[in-house]
């Protein structure tokens, strides 16, 4: 009989739909913020919940309240209740809604109160601004476990087929470039993880996780810890430099690294990229050349960065200020990011101790002296060193002492930018750890901003951490004099007027020295002002201790063209009458051994800058280029781009192999190549050579016999997990020798090819609001109206036609005999199931009938696991005869948990079920 009746009352409703829409309010309850759960409208006065069946409730549907609510896109969407039944009014029941909607009343329905369903169809909608992806428990951003943050809960991923599209994904997603490796694993737990998503099956290109399939959304309690671990690639690198903390600045594009141009990276932007790769503070932003040429192509546009983000990816990308790009944008961060003086009695005095990637270790003696005592005493803020005490004076400390040798010239601003060498230094004896004691007096003057601690602008401390700038005047010349005496850095070489940057808060409006003082204290200072004057210049001195030397161009720090720092500037040298004598000082004073070349510019090019004249004429045993007796020259005719290759350059190559992605390892060390024998090389070794030549993110290490006469520079190398340049690795000290019968280190690099997509990371914000929920008037014309109000009555009169259809069909099949049974163990194929394979059940646990158990073959054993429901699960919707359907779900057969007495149990080769069915019956806890 409802049969017959149904098109004279749908036209009713129908006619209804367009005059009993009014302006009204939507909201997402029960789903742990405002852009998901239960969807509910308040209709006159009084909010209720809206009902669909399950091949009317879709993303077309959901899609309209996730615009509405400005709450992005849809995630997912379920007519299953999958947050809990509402109670009361039912006000709307939605149907063939299009998805272009302005409003979710505009789609089609039955009128304000008039349904056809209960509230076991309750729709409920999870909206991508309600979901976070993170990386936790990792050594950074860019690595971990992924963990997605659901109805305000953080929990794991299930997906014992998770593979690199899937990580790939995950990657891109979150900012990280692409997917360098990735495992699932899971273990026994007394504590596990929410599970918040299910099946996770992505083909590697998808914007977010959440636009890939996903069998079941969360939470569900589990009896065992899942582990899906991912470690990414990283959107920014530094290359070409000593360490993974030096060099030019490239990033992630597609499938290639492309280079950063040396204009659309400031200071900010780098302390960004240092802190992605787990390096220190920034040190220096060296000019173009420092770490050779770059590679092309060049990336299409700058960071802006306000300096908090976690990765570059993360900081506002603006269109490129320069056309037409040539140098590269370098970087050299501090390889410690933290150092502190320990067991002496106070911070200025004690054990020297150094933080890298989170790890504190005390620092070897071997190679500690005064100038790298000094530095680090200047950094503390503890004045300058007064003294060596005796190795392991202020004890041992916990853990392996670093061999690290710093290789500081005693006028750099901060220890990070002292050269460091590790590979080939000799082990640390045991308790010899480095020590100092500082004056423990900080001077109350600096010069800010510099190359060096000896040039950059002055200031004058006012209090402990307080600074004032000191503003351009008469006396400035007295004043530098002091300055440099007073700092250590000789006599002033420069004084200019630097535009002021703001960069204390305070302004010493007029500093008075005649420049016979010992002391700045002991200069007049006439006045202090609170308010910042307009002088829009400053003070800036560049004393004769701030002069560097530098090799760039070349392949490290030891080759390259010569370039010195003078009076604020960096310049070249003049090839014309430079020789090997000059370029053995060079090297010695860089602390890089003896010169084998003195190459021209044709080597290394000729630079730019200014050039400097006070180079040349060197016996080749002076302590320093500039105390050379330089020729007087009256121009340079050949021009800048005199060079240097020293001792004590390294490199390193794969020879014998395929390509130069693969074969033995070999390293240049005193102008010679040599072997690496393979005992004692550490398996992250290859990934760090891999790593430093880009040949992608993963290498094997094989052992092989040695052949030929060749000798071996190297042996036991131990580079850590992590390692990213073979420099920083320990190994046993340099020396010719033959490897023996252990071979010689093979190495096949995994070569980077993968694909890599648009990075987006949703920022949610969970807050609970209501919107109203108005349509924008339009106008059509009556025949319009009419139309579709005639199309939408056939459409539905054939919808109901359609489920009388199955509901007779239902009566004609009859009841089973034993549908609890069949509704547990018959198999499904999956191919015929609605697109969200989620049918919650009443409250309940897996032992109780209403959850669901998922089995797991991988991981750490072989045994299978349970996934169950997490309490109080809503319930699942039976259909009467009068719905039509047949919608029996399978079950999987349960089996015990496995105990940690148990012994791990081989898979079954056939479960009897279909692998896709692994997840049935999926309900969600409130």
């Amino acid at each position: 009989m409802w049969g017959t009746m149904v098109p004279a009352r749908v036209l009713g409703l129908l006619l209804c739909v367009h005059v009993c829409m009014g302006s009204e309010e939507l909201r997402l309850v029960d789903g742990g913020g405002r852009c998901a759960g239960r969807v509910e409208v308040k209709h006159e006065g009084e909010w209720g919940s809206v009902c669909s069946y399950d091949f009317d409730w879709d993303i077309r549907g959901a899609g309209v309240v996730c615009r509405q609510l400005g709450c992005g896109t849809v995630a997912h969407a379920s007519p299953y209740a999958p947050f809990g039944q509402g109670k009361g009014r039912i006000w709307l029941h939605p149907y063939f809604c299009q998805g272009t909607e302005t409003a979710l009343q505009n789609c089609p329905n039955f009128g304000w109160g008039n349904h056809y369903c209960g509230h076991e169809w309750d729709v409920g909608v999870i909206c991508t601004e309600a979901l976070e992806l993170r990386l936790a428990d990792g050594r950074g951003p860019c690595e971990g476990r992924v963990e997605v943050k659901l109805q305000g809960r953080w929990g794991t991923v299930f997906d014992d087929a998770w593979d690199m599209d899937d990580a790939e994904v995950v990657c891109q997603q979150l900012g990280c470039g692409s997917a360098a490796s990735t495992k699932f694993t899971w273990r026994i737990s007394q504590v596990s993880s929410p599970v918040m998503l299910v099946r996770v099956n992505c083909n590697g290109t998808e914007k977010a996780i959440w636009d890939c399939s996903i069998q079941g959304w969360g939470p569900y309690s589990a009896l065992l810890d899942y582990d899906t671990s991912v470690v990414c690639q990283g959107f920014s690198r530094l290359a070409g430099g000593d360490s993974e903390c030096s060099g030019r600045l490239e990033v992630r594009q597609g499938q290639a690294w492309v280079t950063v141009c040396h204009g659309h990276v400031d200071h900010m932007a780098a302390q960004v990229v240092c802190r992605e790769l787990g390096c220190g503070t920034t040190v220096a932003l060296p000019g173009a050349g420092q770490f050779g040429a770059a590679a092309l192509p060049f990336w299409d546009g700058a960071f802006k960065c306000n300096g908090t983000e976690p990765l570059l990816s993360a900081c506002t990308q603006q269109p490129p200020h320069i056309e037409t790009c040539t140098h590269a944008a370098t970087i050299i961060c501090s390889p410690y990011t933290k150092f502190q003086l320990v067991d002496g009695g106070s911070i200025c005095t004690g054990r020297v101790e150094v933080e890298a990637r989170g790890v504190w270790g005390p620092l070897c003696a071997t190679a500690w002296d005064l100038p790298d005592a000094h530095i680090l005493c200047h950094h503390l803020g503890c004045g300058s060193a007064i003294s060596l005490p005796p190795p392991g004076n202020f004890g041992m400390g916990t853990g392996m002492p670093r061999s690290d040798a710093l290789r500081c010239s005693g006028n750099e601003r901060h220890p990070g930018q002292c050269p460091v060498e590790v590979l080939g230094q000799p082990a640390c004896p045991p308790g010899h750890t480095a020590a100092v004691n500082c004056s423990g007096v900080a001077e109350p003057l600096r010069l800010h901003g510099g190359e060096s601690r000896c040039d950059g602008r002055l200031e004058v401390a006012v209090r402990p951490g307080v600074w004032a700038r000191v503003s351009v005047g008469l006396w400035d010349n007295g004043t530098a004099t002091v300055v440099c005496r007073q700092l250590g850095c000789g006599v002033p070489e420069k004084i200019h007027a630097a535009p002021a940057n703001g960069s204390g808060p305070i302004e010493l409006q007029e500093l008075r020295c005649v420049g016979t003082e010992e002391l700045l204290a002991q200069c007049n200072a006439t006045r202090m002002a609170a308010e910042p004057s307009k002088n829009p210049e400053e003070l800036a001195i560049a004393c004769s201790g701030s002069k560097q030397l530098r090799l760039v161009g070349g392949r490290g720090r030891c080759a390259g063209r010569v370039e010195v720092y003078s009076e604020g500037t960096w310049g070249t040298i003049c090839q014309d009458s430079w020789t090997l004598q000059d370029a053995t000082v060079v090297c010695r004073q860089l602390g890089c051994g003896r010169a084998l070349e003195a190459p021209g510019s044709e080597r290394f090019g000729p630079g730019t800058g200014t050039l400097w004249l006070g180079a040349g004429g060197c016996a080749g045993t002076e302590d320093a280029l500039w105390h050379c007796p330089a020729p007087v020259q009256r121009g340079c005719r050949r021009g800048g781009g005199a060079g240097a290759v020293c001792s004590g350059l390294l490199d390193l190559r794969l020879m014998g192999g395929s390509s130069r992605c693969s074969g033995h390892l070999e390293v240049l060390h005193e102008g010679t190549w040599g072997r690496v024998c393979a005992n004692g090389t550490s398996p992250a070794t290859a990934t760090a050579v891999c790593l430093q030549l880009g040949c992608g993110t993963a290498g094997s290490l094989t052992d092989n016999p040695a052949e030929g006469s060749e000798p071996a520079w190297l042996s036991w190398v131990r580079c850590e997990e992590g390692a990213r340049s073979l420099w920083r690795c320990p190994s046993a000290p340099w020396q010719l020798q033959e490897c023996g019968p252990t071979g010689i280190t093979h190495i096949t690099c995994e070569e980077d090819s993968r694909d890599s997509s648009e990075a987006t990371s949703p920022a949610p914000a969970l807050t609970h609001s209501a919107v109203p929920l108005t349509a924008a008037p339009r106008s059509v014309s009556a025949l319009t109206v009419l139309c579709v109000l005639l199309g939408t009555l056939l459409c539905v009169a054939l919808a109901a036609l359609a489920v009388q259809a199955h509901r007779t069909q239902s009566k004609c099949q009859g009841p089973s005999k034993d549908a609890a049974s069949e509704a547990v163990y018959e198999e499904l194929d999956y191919s015929l199931m609605p697109e969200y394979q989620e049918v919650p059940s009443h409250t309940g646990s897996l032992s109780q009938g209403s959850g669901r158990k998922l089995s797991n073959h991988s991981g750490d054993g072989a045994e299978e696991s349970d996934l169950q429901v997490s309490p109080d699960p809503p319930a699942q919707p039976q259909h009467s005869p009068s719905h039509g359907y047949d919608d029996v779900m399978a079950v999987p057969k349960v089996s015990p948990s496995p105990q940690p007495t148990d012994a791990p149990a081989q898979p079954p080769e056939d479960m009897g079920y279909d692998d896709a069915g692994d997840v049935c019956t999926l309900g969600t806890s409130l």
